[in-house]
């Protein structure tokens, strides 16, 4: 006896090569499906059909879907009598959601018996409901939890030989693939919405009125002649805003990884890291509300006329604050991967461990560095809630408060992401397009520091 025989010689059908009854009752079952969904799709249906959602199915679109499912019951149904793996695959799997979804189903039809009423339900009615509910479970769930249980327990007597073995992987392959690009197709539809809900503001307003205007006044009345659309004062905002969080930010955020990834012994890396990484967690209106509260009286404190403490001043302290842990983290990866031999080598010519760090590490691992100073910049233009509270929400171009021009990051401003926060409850017409516009833009301004950042990179990178 083979070895195979021996050790499944206590399922009778699989000891030789038979074909176990149980897969041939289940083949048997798919070709009747195939002949009951011919009958139901060419014979039964002589009225249209009316759908849940609205809407008819005439004969001519039952009888095609009753072709293409008697067609996929037949493929399978050959599948298991020639004993395919890959049917035996596409059986479970098919089951398994099938079942998962009438499970659901029955789930949420109970919980609606349970919370629906405007009082709390008896113990008794809610007892019944879920009893209801589990033999409705189990009624569903009987002949696919059968025939899962005999697909898996004759998984033996089902072929698998290389060229099925090379399809699943190329299929797996595909699969991958294929939700690797649903990022790229996902961007796009969203860009696409963005530019086909902007559209009326392009066409009525114009590009260069938007992005040219200085005074955004949607009006009494929106889409009125009296209305005014310029995003100037919007777009300084949130470029001045991101450049005081870049400038205080960027410098702790760099130092911060070097810290960890060369620098602190063990029991500070393992105290400072996971402080670095809780200011991810921390709500953006908890940071807001530490501005307003915190930050604010402080600002205040500084004896400029005007300063009323809500500035780009406060919206950059709390932006660097919260851009620290996504540049921390990335930048300390792009250090500790920087081979160990540069180190040694570095260290073996004499240099110090500051010089290596310097000359040697930081410049190996600039491309990471580069990436996480993108990624806080993104965050830093697309934080909204944050800087609604701290900004100040003046819709006007941010001027210095005196002579000295430092006192600009003093005076308040709006962003492009507050924007829209801000007005989008009561926008409509050629006001809610404008704001659609305003995505657009961020959109743009987000490709336009990408590319300058590679610019940057293919600049500094040696041929």
């Amino acid at each position: 006896m083979s070895e195979t025989s021996e050790q499944y010689k206590d399922i009778p059908a699989l000891a030789g090569d038979r074909r176990p009854w149980v897969v041939t009752a289940i083949a048997a079952l798919f070709g009747l499906a195939a002949i009951a969904a011919v009958v139901g799709g060419l014979l039964l249906d002589v009225r249209p059909a009316v759908l849940p959602v609205g809407g008819t199915i005439g004969p001519l679109e039952t009888a095609l879907a009753g072709l293409v499912i008697a067609g996929l019951c037949l493929l399978v149904a050959w599948g298991l009598w020639r004993r395919r793996n890959w049917a035996r695959t596409g059986v479970l799997l098919l089951l398994g959601l099938g079942t998962l979804y009438y499970w659901l189903t029955i789930l949420f039809s109970v919980s609606a018996q349970i919370f629906g009423g405007e009082q709390v339900s008896p113990w008794g009615e809610i007892g019944a409901a879920v009893g209801m509910g589990l033999l409705r479970a189990i009624a569903v769930g009987l002949v696919p939890g059968a025939i899962i249980y005999a697909l898996v327990r004759y998984e033996p007597a089902f072929e698998d030989n290389p060229g099925q073995r090379t399809f699943i992987d190329h299929a797996v392959r595909y699969l991958l693939l294929a939700t690797a690009l649903s990022a790229i197709l996902i961007v796009f539809l969203i860009i696409a919405f963005t530019v086909s809900e902007s559209w009326e503001a392009i066409r009525e307003v114009g590009v260069d009125t938007m992005l040219l205007g200085t005074v955004w006044r949607p009006g009494s009345i929106i889409g009125t002649e009296d209305a005014q659309f310029g995003l100037v004062p919007m777009i300084v905002g949130s470029i001045l805003s991101t450049f005081g969080a870049v400038v205080l930010g960027v410098p702790l955020s760099v130092s911060a990884a070097i810290l960890l990834a060369e620098v602190a012994p063990p029991l500070v890396r393992e105290t400072v890291r996971p402080a670095i990484e809780l200011l991810a967690g921390i709500p953006s209106v908890v940071y807001g509300l530490f501005g307003m509260v915190v930050l604010a009286p402080l600002i205040r404190k500084i004896q400029v006329p005007y300063n009323s403490g809500f500035g780009l001043l406060n919206a950059s302290i709390v932006l660097a604050v919260m851009i620290i842990p996504t540049i921390t983290n990335i930048a300390e990866d792009a250090i500790r991967a920087v081979p160990r031999s540069y180190k040694e080598g570095s260290l073996a010519l004499g240099t110090t461990h500051w010089q290596t760090i310097r000359d040697v590490i930081l410049p190996a691992g600039r491309s990471g560095i580069v990436a996480a100073i993108i990624l806080g910049i993104g965050r830093a233009l697309g934080e909204t809630m944050a800087l609604i509270m701290v900004i100040g929400n003046s819709i006007a171009i941010p001027k210095p408060l005196t002579d000295n021009p430092l006192t600009l990051f003093l005076s308040s401003a709006r962003t492009l992401t507050g924007n829209i926060a801000v007005e989008i409850n009561y926008a409509a017409g050629a006001h809610r397009s404008a704001l659609f516009f305003t995505g657009v833009l961020l959109f743009i301004m987000i490709m336009l520091v990408n590319t300058l950042a590679r610019g940057f990179m293919r600049r500094r990178t040696p041929a």
